[in-house]
């Protein structure tokens, strides 16, 4: 959890600004690999299919307006951020959760193919267990 620091505008639409000394010393996150749920505290929390999970850009002298808003390791995002999140935007100095346990998880499997049986696999269970709601 971290405090939102602000918006900028060197961010890609799908991506998270850190700090990248903070990043580095507070987290195990590691940005080539991992993508995180974003989530602000207080706000609904949507189902995670419905969801869109980040890269993270760790910053540094190469990102000096994103840089500016995370001094102390805040989560900066991309302009354009209240599009894709209209009704829950993040205001400075909201906790913000960056989650990447989903990407830890999706890790495990080998390719997408496996990852679409799981998922047929889970709604025809619940199909036999339900079918009246089929």
């Amino acid at each position: 959890m971290t405090p939102f620091g602000g918006l900028s505008p060197e961010l890609g639409l799908f991506q998270i600004g850190v700090n990248r000394e903070a990043l580095e010393r507070n987290t195990s996150l590691d940005p080539a690999t991992d993508r995180v749920r974003v989530m602000i505290m207080g706000r609904v929390r949507r189902p995670i299919l419905f969801d869109r999970f980040f890269e993270v850009v760790p910053l540094d002298a190469r990102h000096p307006a994103s840089l500016k808003c995370s001094p102390m390791g805040e989560a900066v995002f991309p302009e354009g951020d209240q599009v894709l999140r209209p009704r829950e935007s993040p205001h400075p100095g909201d906790d913000v959760i960056l989650s990447s346990a989903a990407s830890h998880g999706l890790r495990l499997l080998a390719d997408s193919e496996t990852f679409a049986g799981i998922i047929q696999e889970l709604f025809r269970s619940r199909r036999e267990l339900d079918p009246e709601n089929s």
